[in-house]
């Protein structure tokens, strides 16, 4: 709902009190002060408005560590870590819809989907709400009618990497699993990411407000440095192309995955290419043949795994 008339400049204090008292809600006091005012809007973005959209996705974060008793961080740090921050979730939001590349662009709608803006701060060494994007303001052809989807699932593949990372050390391998499966250029953002917060000596906590849901994860300098040394002793390796025959069996267009049922009974899974992600229905439950590309990856402790991404399918 828009008000009746639209806000005044600013500057004018007369106006702007004036505007508010007409465009109050029944039953609600308009706000006296600017700073009311302020409380207001926040209020409306956090929790939406009855008569508006829904609230948007909240992520609050704060820097943590010994060196933050003083309540300062340095900007150098700072500027990285909102940065390596950002990048860490557009790169996992990538591999996550199928295409776990290493240097080719990420796409304008994924960018679009999970870029966080910055809306309050709160005591801390450093904590700030970021807000995803707001969905009408997201243009209908880049949204592939995933944006909440892309976002969370971003968010919470990151999330997961913390609460492994924070486990014992009998978790290293399944570690190494959960951020080799991201592909190089995930790991490179969030090894960077990790990279800040152990040089300076620092974690983070962190909470995700999606859906009238709350998740919550802490993270420690040691916990990311476990993640550091994982994305920066791991070495992925082009392995060719094979060729998969089999039953095409578990498949997700949303997430760009696939599974095929090989013929000596072997299961490959493999993300899917964008074109191929398409057509995954027409061939679920039947026979296809696959040219898979394979990815050789050396992971911390000298564990080898092998990656598998589909590049084309058809029926067989």
């Amino acid at each position: 709902m828009s008000a009746a008339t639209p806000f005044p400049d600013p500057r004018d204090k007369a106006a702007v009190r004036r505007w508010m008292r007409e465009n109050r809600r029944p039953g609600g006091a308009a706000p006296g002060t600017p700073e009311e005012f302020a409380a207001v809007q926040r209020r409306r973005l956090l929790h939406g408005d009855e008569a508006g959209p829904a609230p948007r996705r909240r992520l609050d974060v704060a820097l943590t560590g010994a060196d933050t008793d003083t309540h300062t961080v340095r900007i150098s740090v700072l500027g990285a870590f909102l940065s390596n921050l950002q990048e860490s979730v557009a790169a996992v939001a990538q591999a996550l819809t199928g295409r776990p590349t290493g240097s080719a662009p990420i796409p304008r709608h994924i960018r679009e989907s999970t870029a966080l803006s910055a809306a309050a701060v709160y005591p801390s060494s450093f904590g700030v709400e970021l807000y995803g994007p707001d969905p009408d303001g997201i243009d209908p052809s880049d949204r592939m009618g995933t944006l909440p989807t892309i976002l969370d699932d971003a968010v919470d593949t990151v999330f997961d990497v913390i609460d492994v990372s924070e486990g014992s050390e009998e978790a290293d391998d399944r570690l190494a699993e959960r951020l080799t499966t991201l592909g190089p250029r995930a790991m490179k953002h969030l090894g960077s990411l990790t990279g800040g917060l152990s040089d300076a000596g620092l974690g983070l906590s962190a909470a995700w407000h999606s859906g009238g849901h709350t998740r919550s994860s802490r993270w420690t300098a040691a916990g990311a440095m476990r993640v550091r040394t994982v994305c920066e002793e791991s070495e992925f390796r082009p392995g060719g192309t094979v060729t998969v025959r089999g039953w095409l069996g578990s498949v997700s267009a949303l997430r760009g995955t696939v599974e095929i049922r090989t013929d000596d009974g072997g299961i490959v899974r493999a993300s899917s290419a964008e074109e191929v992600t398409r057509d995954l229905g027409r061939h679920f439950g039947k026979r296809v043949e696959a040219e898979v590309e394979v990815t050789d990856v050396r992971g911390a402790g000298g564990r080898r795994r092998r990656i598998y991404a589909v590049r084309s399918l058809r029926g067989a």
